[in-house]
């Protein structure tokens, strides 16, 4: 199985402290390494034509080896709009993929692949979940497969999105597995350190219950809930960003519509194959999403020990 391809960085990448940073002079990769990206596409096949062009052309920019996507629209019975825009991405970007319904929702997931990867397996969770979770198993030449997921937690819910990363962990938590979960939380980061607490006033009082601990004093000062993050972290994951010490970036808000927040993040069982995360913080990409796309960089060399070097 060919291992690899050698990739091509931006400027916003970022590397991990004491590592080579994969990225040389004019953004050319100098070390072999695997980029998995994620992008929530504001409903993808709702939104316009031209839209979703630049999209594409945003996406073969960066080719990525792994590509997870949420926010696929199709409101048809029979979901044959979404394999129909998975097929669409995928032919655009010489790429394989998956879909992933959402139960609950007219906005789906996909993740996409190389064709040079064998996809061992493919599943996909949705029953209990708002959205769903999607998971494929691929060998991509490293000493062990590589398991990606994708999922995209409940918008308005807070107690929704605890019990999905519940059963996510329970899922995707084991640390004999080479695991990365690439998603929109529509949520905070655990450490309140690195993802601070938002200034409440700039949301409309209505939507400020979607987002934190509820109490049943109506004066208690509004807390983020962190919990789903925290569950993560607890279960053995770890956050990307924080774990390699890439400066705070907000990944969605910059429409104005939201809080300025880091909603989108990777969780890893494997903090030690990180080479590189950045967010692909463009002024068309800031036109094209209420999100921003967001990447890492493993070695896959360094895949196949368990989860080390926790922050």
């Amino acid at each position: 199985m060919p291992g690899p391809t050698q990739l091509r960085g931006t400027s916003s990448a970022f590397g991990a402290a004491g590592l080579p940073d994969p990225h040389g002079v004019g953004g050319e990769v100098t070390a072999e390494v695997v980029g998995i990206l994620s992008y929530n596409l504001k409903d993808y096949g709702k939104s316009a034509v031209a839209t979703r062009r630049q999209q594409h052309e945003l996406l073969r920019f960066e080719r990525p080896d792994v590509l997870c996507l949420q926010e696929i629209w199709d409101d048809s019975d029979d979901l044959s709009v979404l394999g129909r825009h998975v097929a669409t991405i995928a032919e655009a970007l010489g790429m394989r993929g998956m879909a992933v319904p959402a139960r609950r929702s007219h906005c789906h997931m996909a993740i996409l692949w190389r064709p040079e990867f064998a996809a061992l397996s493919q599943r996909s969770h949705g029953l209990t979940l708002w959205h769903g979770l999607g998971v494929v198993q691929l060998d991509i030449g490293a000493p062990v497969p590589l398991r990606v997921a994708v999922t995209h937690l409940a918008p308005w819910d807070p107690e929704q999105r605890l019990a999905d990363v519940r059963t996510i962990t329970g899922l995707l938590s084991d640390p004999a597995a080479a695991t990365v979960i690439a998603g929109d939380w529509n949520s905070f980061g655990a450490d309140h350190t690195y993802d601070p607490e938002p200034d409440w006033s700039q949301l409309a009082p209505h939507k400020v219950w979607r987002h934190v601990r509820w109490s049943d004093a109506p004066d208690t000062a509004p807390r983020a809930d962190r919990r789903p993050a925290e569950l993560l972290r607890r279960s053995g994951l770890h956050d990307a960003a924080p774990h390699l010490g890439a400066p705070w970036q907000a990944t969605g808000g910059h429409m104005g519509a939201d809080l300025s927040r880091r909603l989108d993040a990777f969780w890893t069982t494997r903090p030690q194959a990180l080479r590189g995360y950045h967010v692909i913080d463009t002024s068309a990409a800031r036109l094209l999403s209420d999100h921003l796309p967001i990447r890492i960089d493993l070695d896959p060399t360094a895949l196949g020990t368990g989860s080390a070097g926790s922050r």
